[in-house]
């Protein structure tokens, strides 16, 4: 008995077909689909850019902040003179320059009526950027007495010794300025006369000793200087 053939050439005939049909979507899916690209997800693995690094922090610290140029006044209490007002310009935390203006009010030192003021140029150096200085003062002083004195036979007459000097005070010191400005200081040195000029009112030999000797006391000879306290601003 011979069997027909055709139903097995429908069925091949319809496999091919359904292949070729699902070929033809295949291809027009592939071709719709968007491309996707990989994005990059650990920025770890790529190296930095000057974009991405942080600006750097401002590490202005407190010397910094107290070393840069300041203008000001200080006043201070101390020996010889007991009161100094002294503007003053810091520059860059190293160097300072300034001009004192120095009393003693009028005072009564063994009998003598005794006065003084002075006027000095003053350097301040910073050898290590910080609060100790080393300072020199080169200034002018002037200094007045007077008292009564007995003069035989013409009896009492009034006495006035004044003495000029310049003068040298090297010494050293320190002082604190914070971020607001606040100033203290404490300082101590040696005032060196260099030269001296005396005008009195009478014959020097017949000055008391004791005009004499408050005058020269006060600027004819080697002094101490004591700064006690200074305080200001500087701005």
């Amino acid at each position: 008995m011979v069997r027909s053939s055709k139903p097995i050439t429908i069925a091949i005939a319809s496999s091919f077909a359904a292949l070729a049909w699902s070929n033809s979507a295949l291809a027009q899916y592939e071709g719709a689909a968007p491309t996707l690209q990989p994005q990059p997800t650990d920025t770890a693995a790529r190296p930095s850019t000057a974009e991405d690094r942080p600006a750097p922090a401002d590490h202005a610290n407190d010397d910094d902040a107290i070393h840069k140029l300041r203008v000001g006044a200080i006043a201070g209490v101390g020996f010889p003179r007991p009161l100094a007002i002294e503007p003053m310009v810091v520059l860059g935390g190293w160097v300072a320059v300034g001009g004192e203006y120095g009393v003693m009010p009028a005072m009564t030192i063994y009998g003598v009526d005794a006065s003084l003021w002075s006027l000095a140029g003053d350097v301040r150096v910073f050898p290590f950027h910080g609060n100790f200085f080393v300072g020199l003062k080169v200034g002018h002083q002037h200094i007045e007495a007077s008292t009564t004195v007995t003069v035989a036979p013409y009896g009492a007459a009034p006495e006035q010794l004044a003495l000029d000097s310049f003068y040298v005070n090297p010494r050293i010191g320190f002082l604190w300025t914070n971020k607001a400005g606040l100033t203290l200081g404490v300082e101590a040195g040696v005032q060196v006369p260099l030269t001296a000029s005396i005008d009195s009112s009478l014959p020097l030999s017949l000055a008391p000793s004791s005009v004499q000797n408050t005058v020269q006391a006060l600027g004819g000879a080697v002094l101490p200087t004591v700064d006690l306290l200074r305080i200001g601003l500087l701005l």
